[in-house]
């Protein structure tokens, strides 16, 4: 069996002369050759292109009304790396020779020059450049560490498959994954290992999906998946749980048992969007919807995502001018003793005006600026005014009002929100005594040793922390366990319905009890009527916050 015994050819000539002259040429000078094919016509050369896989083609320049340059153009969309293409010409044209090198023609070759020895050059070096290109193409198209297809030409076979479904009819799917916590791999395993890990994973999702889905590593610790010509919307459901199913499973690392999960989005094509980029963008919305709804699940996108992550721009937009402007403003809520009916002190609570007389919701534009770096501007915004409010406070004559503020786990991550206390400590030396800084739960602080370190300087320079919204998260006891903490706030949800909840009476009973043997304080947050502050009296809780005694107001 001789070298191109498997080889098939497609010769498109519209004159049968100069077909079987090439033919026999190529018989020649080859000898065992798989199959000649002729296409004699400009349409049925496209059909047999589109139908069927050639390792060579010879392309006739004029085939009655048509161009052969055109069908370069159908080749080249059929292959990742197309076969030799070689022009035929019966007039030696400079500009058709440069025409057709450009649309991607490997040789140009005039028909009367024809002999075996030439067509044998011209056979051997493309193939020769062929295989060069395959093996260039190979490096720019695979990802170097798990031998996926990269980002590049991912992109790239997504247009290609927009094009396909056009075509079919048939629906696909973008699926985004991310890895969760990988970092936490790098960092306690090596890079090696995180490597090692990537390339597994790869391994599991190049053999767990279909042979017509694609499968590539977009950067880092994402994967991108494409699944295609799915019929039911089901179908989808089916295939991505599989591919979740993929993690449940550990992976050995380095002789370690090493648990990873995954956030996957999916977007599909042709109901959330036609156009390429909008499906990645979809895709991607979708994972950091599952990643918001704890990780480790999938989310689809729909149209309501999309609107709500608009929303969410233009927020973030206008809120980031309201801090440039100065636009925001604090309101103060005085905290009661139960015991004196005194003042004891006032939480300074941030309210941004709306332009209808009234105030944003704040839970909202917080949350939000907690997705990105607006919540630090926002936390330097509230301390430095709530410095400047115990100052003209001190101007007045009043130097014993105490104030709380509320501050974001993002606050403590670096050093620079202590570094801004510690310079207005300078500036003013006695605010240290007058400042509480309310922790929430809602957003959970790490312990760790470096948190715990900044806590514990602020602390020793005279600064008190309370755990707010105590009571509904899970990290409420480590809190007190880790951090230097003087007082727990418990969440309004308990102390608002202790006059009708067992469970919730018990809990705000238990939470009294715990501060008083931690000696801590304990300030019931949302009391409104006189039936809740008289219960918690009788409970004991020395501190209560809420509408009972006053909204929050400016000063």
């Amino acid at each position: 069996m001789g070298k191109y015994s498997n080889f098939n050819i497609l010769i498109v000539e519209d004159d049968e002369d100069d077909y079987i002259l090439l033919k026999e040429l190529l018989v020649e000078m080859v000898g065992d050759i798989g199959a000649i094919y002729w296409a004699e016509d400009f349409k049925s050369a496209q059909q047999k292109i589109a139908n069927e896989q050639f390792d060579f083609y010879f392309l006739d320049n004029r085939l009655g009304a048509e161009l052969g340059l055109e069908l370069i153009v159908e080749i080249k969309q059929r292959y990742e790396t197309a076969p030799p293409i070689v022009m035929l010409s019966g007039v030696d044209d400079y500009k058709t020779d440069l025409d057709a090198m450009e649309k991607g023609a490997d040789d140009y070759l005039i028909k009367s020059e024809l002999t075996p020895h030439l067509l044998e050059r011209t056979f051997r070096y493309s193939l020769k450049s062929k295989e060069y290109e395959t093996k260039l193409a190979k490096l720019a198209h695979f990802d170097g560490l798990t031998g996926l297809y990269n980002r590049s030409i991912f992109n790239e076979l997504l247009i290609k498959s927009i094009h396909h479904s056009e075509r079919s009819g048939n629906k696909f799917a973008l699926v985004t994954l991310d890895l969760d916590n990988f970092k936490f791999i790098n960092d306690h395993y090596g890079h090696p290992a995180g490597d090692q890990l990537l390339t597994k994973i790869a391994r599991r999702l190049k053999h767990s999906t279909r042979s017509s889905d694609i499968v590539a590593r977009i950067g880092g610790d994402e994967f991108s998946l494409l699944l295609k010509d799915v019929k039911s919307d089901s179908d989808f459901v089916i295939l991505i749980e599989n591919i979740m199913a993929l993690f449940q499973a550990p992976i050995q690392v380095d002789s370690k048992s090493v648990l990873v999960t995954t956030s996957a989005g999916i977007a599909i094509y042709p109901d959330d969007t036609k156009i390429a980029n909008e499906l990645i963008d979809n895709s991607d919305r979708a994972m950091y919807q599952a990643k918001s709804q704890g990780r480790n699940t999938y989310s689809f996108y729909n149209q309501q995502l999309h609107q709500e992550a608009i929303a969410k721009h233009q927020l973030e937009v206008e809120l980031n001018d309201a801090i440039n402007n100065n636009l925001l403003l604090l309101h103060y809520q005085p905290i009661v003793s139960l015991v004196t009916a005194k003042v004891s002190s006032y939480e300074a609570l941030l309210r941004w005006p709306d332009h209808q007389g009234g105030f944003r919701n704040t839970e909202e534009f917080i949350e939000i600026a907690e997705e990105s770096s607006l919540i630090l501007h926002i936390g330097d915004w509230v301390f430095q005014h709530a410095c400047l409010q115990l100052k003209l406070w001190s101007e007045q004559g009043i130097d014993d009002r105490h104030l709380s503020i509320n501050v974001s786990a993002n606050q403590f991550e670096t050093d620079d929100f202590s570094e801004l206390v510690i310079k207005h400590l300078k500036e003013t030396p006695n605010i240290a005594q007058k400042i509480t800084f309310e922790l929430t739960e809602r957003k959970p602080l790490a312990v760790s040793t470096t948190t715990i370190n900044r806590l514990q300087k602020l602390a020793a320079l005279g600064f008190t922390f309370s755990v707010d919204d105590f009571g509904i998260g899970h990290s409420s006891i480590s809190y007190l366990r880790a951090f230097p903490m003087a007082t727990i706030k418990i969440d309004k949800s308990i102390t608002q319905n202790i006059l009708t909840s067992k469970e919730d009476l018990a809990l705000c009973t238990a939470i009294i009890a715990l501060g008083k043997a931690l000696s801590l304080g304990v300030i019931a947050e949302g009391v409104e009527t006189q039936e809740i502050a008289s219960l918690l009296i009788e409970l004991a809780c020395p501190y209560a916050q809420g509408y009972l005694y006053a909204k929050p107001l400016p000063l």
